[in-house]
């Protein structure tokens, strides 16, 4: 039998009894990881032969390290090492944690999450859509499902060509949902529950940015004075911009083997779109007008993000200044690296935020259900959107006190939630000076973040505090008398929202 070939992995080394950096810890690690990043210095990565320590007259084959990335000089490192010895490594090496490396995804909008989970069925008839602006125009690009059995995610999607056509193979004439999500410009489209024809077209609205949303409903943005006081806030994302309204103070690129200055958007739109319902200052406001924003990319231009890249993006984040974090990113599994880090920015005064994730009242997603971050979920309101868009299928019991309040469907929800913000049917910033409509816990989390800038903006006693637990524990406290109940079960609201 050949023997089978060792499997080689990618792990995260972290000093065992602090993250950033080795000053409480066994001085050997501190020469350990010193020696490892050296090589990383020379030619960005950094191969070793480690001996192992046996019993008297045993031998081992020396262990192979490929350090790829570091954080910090005596710090954290990503590292490839076979499976096969890593009890020999943790037996001869102790005082490191070795973590997996993991892999976070922006939570994906609502109708990508339909698209991802849409079941080809056997094809008995052919339907053409056509979608089109008011004036006839064609439009490319835009995403389109039909489900002929919504329950069992039964249809077909795709996106329009040139001509704003797409052909679907569907079992049915009659269509039980129908969505048309165009990625900016215009508000998407849904209807159910009715038959089509072999052809159909479909006019989009275009955006108008005056329109008040679920956003602006609550948060008049462009009555808003802006900020005058110094808050940074740091976006850990796809990017950002650029974009006329939006300035970015600075931030990084924390990707393996992409350029660190490199910061802005790559194409999807997700950061940009977040940071607009920040700090947009321009033709649309955001909530928070006038803050510092740093952008920390951490979605390459395919794929999802790994926990070293956001690890390192929050570590840059603390040592760049900023008081606030957005992750608008999950997964569904707890992370001791990310754990260390979100803990590590709460130590040194600077308070995460996190999106509780679009997984349809799922639990709410890691990071916000550490508990050292805030966890938000995603507020609608019916009369916020136009009519058959596709906010309308967000629209799900229980409603509020006022009852054209909703949590959105596709909200996680839990007892880790902490507070609720608009998240359905958001007009916000797009790359290439465009806008663009999108619903998602994505969209609620900097709406929570850029009104807490907000409301410390006025708090200069609370900002000046040294940068400890104590300045962090201090803006949680002054939060908290600020938000108010909507009448919802705390699993869906937490505390409630933020109000001015």
């Amino acid at each position: 039998m050949t023997p089978k070939s060792p499997t080689t992995n990618r792990f995260i080394l972290l000093p065992a009894s602090y993250v950033g950096s080795t000053n409480n810890a066994n001085p050997e690690i501190k020469k350990f990881l010193l020696t490892l990043n050296s090589g990383i210095k020379a030619s960005g990565k950094s191969s070793v032969k480690l001996s192992v320590r046996n019993a008297p007259n045993t031998k081992s084959p020396a262990i192979n390290l490929k350090v790829i990335d570091s954080i910090n000089d005596d710090g954290a490192k990503l590292v490839e090492i076979k499976e096969e010895q890593m009890a020999d490594f943790r037996f001869s090496y102790p005082g490191l944690r070795i973590i997996p490396e993991r892999f976070y995804r922006r939570p994906p909008l609502p109708f990508q999450e339909l698209l991802f989970k849409t079941k080809k069925t056997v094809q008995t008839i052919s339907i053409v859509i056509t979608v089109t602006d008011k004036s006839n125009h064609p439009l490319e690009g835009a995403d389109v499902v039909a489900f002929t059995n919504f329950g069992n995610r039964e249809g077909a999607g795709g996106k329009t060509d040139g001509g704003g056509k797409i052909k679907l193979d569907i079992t049915s004439y009659k269509i039980e949902r129908l969505y048309v999500y165009p990625p900016h410009t215009y508000w998407g489209f849904f209807k159910n529950n009715f038959t089509i024809n072999a052809a159909m077209q479909i006019k989009l609205t275009a955006i108008d940015i005056n329109f008040q949303d679920s956003l602006r409903f609550f948060y008049n943005t462009s009555h808003l004075p802006t900020i005058s006081n110094i808050v940074k806030i740091a976006v850990i994302d796809t990017g950002v911009g650029p974009h006329k309204d939006l300035e970015i103070m600075g931030g990084a690129n924390t990707i393996e083997g992409e350029d660190e200055k490199d910061f802005a958007d790559n194409g999807e739109g997700h950061g940009t779109h977040v940071a607009g319902i920040i700090g947009a200052n321009g033709a649309i406001k955001g909530v928070a007008a006038g803050v510092q924003i740093f952008s920390y990319r951490v979605f390459p231009k395919e794929g999802d993000a790994s926990n070293f890249y956001i690890m390192k993006a929050i570590k840059k984040a603390i040592d760049d200044g900023c008081d606030l974090i957005n992750m608008s990113l999950g997964s569904l599994v707890l992370d001791e690296g990310l754990v260390s880090y979100v803990k590590d920015a709460y130590d040194k005064g600077v308070l995460c935020f996190a999106a509780n994730g679009n997984d349809d009242r799922r639990p709410v997603n890691f990071p916000a259900a550490y508990s050292l971050c805030v966890a938000v979920s995603a507020l609608g309101r019916k009369g916020t959107f136009p009519a058959n868009t596709i906010q309308k299928a967000t629209v799900k019991a229980p409603f509020g006190k006022d009852i054209k309040n909703f949590i959105a469907d596709f909200s996680n929800t839990g007892p880790e939630t902490d507070l609720t913000a608009p998240g359905v049917g958001i007009i916000s910033t797009f790359p290439g000076d465009l806008y663009a409509v999108m619903d998602g816990t994505s969209m609620a989390c900097p709406a929570a973040v850029g009104i807490s800038a907000r409301l410390l903006s006025s708090r200069p006693d609370i900002l000046g505090l040294p940068r400890n637990q104590q300045r962090t524990d201090g803006m949680l406290k002054f939060l908290s008398v600020h938000i108010k109940s909507l009448g919802f079960n705390a699993t869906f609201e937490g505390k409630g929202m933020l109000f001015l």
